[in-house]
């Protein structure tokens, strides 16, 4: 019997204490010798918000993603056909399949926007949100941020004529917010198990059967830019022949200048192909590097946040300068009451109506934006020519 309650010792007070976890010695308080938690040695442990991650790679064995199927009670056969033919040919790893399982698993709202919208699209839309989890609240904050920023600068330029052209306002705002989440939406990173061999970025990353080398990805930001001036030309003409209708129809001149059709269509071509695609070509890069880098989520978000509500004020003002849109300050109500007085309001409705402002009006303008109009100030006045008259 005291054998028995002798086997977990081996040190100087054997039989003392009943201690099953063994070969400590009578000093050491019995402390396991197996016990890890305190084996602080690593002294190069990065702590704080700004740690780096440490990157894990992604397992393609068939064994682990199956394991992942039997966790949520499904089978091979409640996949989609294309998912269920990449799990063959071992292209789904066991995280994307997890990111699968916890998005479209279970009745949530990503599952029902993917059934609710074709399939061409619901396809497009899958492969986004499995390389990009947070895709869907991404293009929720470029949503809101586009439209705040249009209205915000659209109040700001037309004023008190504001609310009279509420339908040109409309119209600029749709247009810019389609145009922003179709350069969003394009350029997006997708986990396509189809024919692709071009990347949707240059900066996206590489998986088993779809390696992108530096020509794909040179080959992908052309093809972008040729996509997206052809989506730019139809959004741009479009928006510029329902604009030249609803400003045709107008009594009074618009606060606001109106670009022609051809004008519009090619400046939206061109903003959409070049400059849009070049800035979300490196927003993209740079949430790649964020993830990557900050082991914190809330650190990654943080900066993306601050970098796309940066990136689309920038977009939303050089869309106005490549489309050519300012404010004409010389048609604004409040400048001309105040440059020509009261009396003369019914003249100015009257030429106002005849698309025609008064020299008043604009030489009242250019002197508020500094330029003089007539002789300057310094200059010294000319010398009257004396008449000479001849009596006969």
């Amino acid at each position: 019997m005291l054998g028995l309650l002798a086997t977990g010792g081996g040190g100087g007070d054997n039989g003392k204490r009943i201690g099953y976890g063994g070969g400590n010695s009578g000093d050491d308080d019995g402390d396991d010798d197996d016990d890890y938690f305190d084996d602080s040695e690593d002294g190069d442990e990065e702590i704080g918000f700004f740690r780096r991650r440490v990157i894990i790679q992604e397992l393609f064995n068939r064994e682990f993603v199956d394991a992942v199927l039997q966790e949520w009670y499904k089978t091979i056969s409640n996949l989609p056909a294309g998912l269920r033919q990449a799990h063959e040919m071992g292209l789904v790893s066991s995280a994307q399949m997890v990111q699968y399982l916890s998005m479209f698993g279970r009745p949530t709202k990503a599952r029902y926007f993917s059934r609710a919208f074709p399939s061409f699209f619901s396809r497009g839309l899958v492969g986004r949100m499995l390389a990009d989890p947070s895709f869907l609240h991404k293009m929720t904050f470029e949503l809101l941020a586009t439209i705040s920023s249009s209205v915000w600068w659209e109040m700001k330029n037309r004023k008190e004529r504001f609310q009279q052209e509420w339908d040109l306002v409309f119209l600029n705002v749709f247009t810019a917010t389609v145009c922003n989440l179709a350069v969003f939406y394009s350029l997006a990173p997708c986990r396509s198990y189809m024919i692709q061999k071009l990347p949707s970025n240059i900066f996206e990353k590489s998986y088993p059967m779809r390696q992108f080398d530096l020509l794909r990805r040179i080959q992908s930001l052309f093809g972008k830019a040729a996509e997206l001036c052809l989506g730019g030309l139809l959004a741009g003409s479009i928006q510029g022949g329902l604009s030249n209708v609803l400003s045709s129809g107008r009594e009074r001149r618009l606060s606001m200048t109106v670009p022609s059709i051809s004008k519009n269509a090619l400046s939206y071509g061109a903003f959409c192909g070049l400059y849009a695609n070049l800035r979300y070509q490196m927003l993209c890069g740079l949430d790649r590097s964020m993830a990557n880098h900050f082991d914190v989520l809330g650190v990654a978000v943080f900066f993306s946040a601050v970098i796309r509500l940066l990136n689309i004020q920038i977009g939303e003002v050089s869309r106005r300068v490549w489309l050519g849109e300012e404010a004409d300050l010389l048609h604004s109500d409040n400048l001309l009451k105040t440059y020509n007085g009261p009396a003369a309001d019914l003249a100015i409705d009257q030429q106002q109506r005849g698309w025609f402002i008064s020299r008043n009006a604009i030489v009242s303008g250019l002197e508020l934006l500094g330029i003089k109009n007539g002789p300057p100030e310094d200059a010294p006045p000319k010398p009257r020519r004396k008449r000479i008259v001849l009596k006969k």
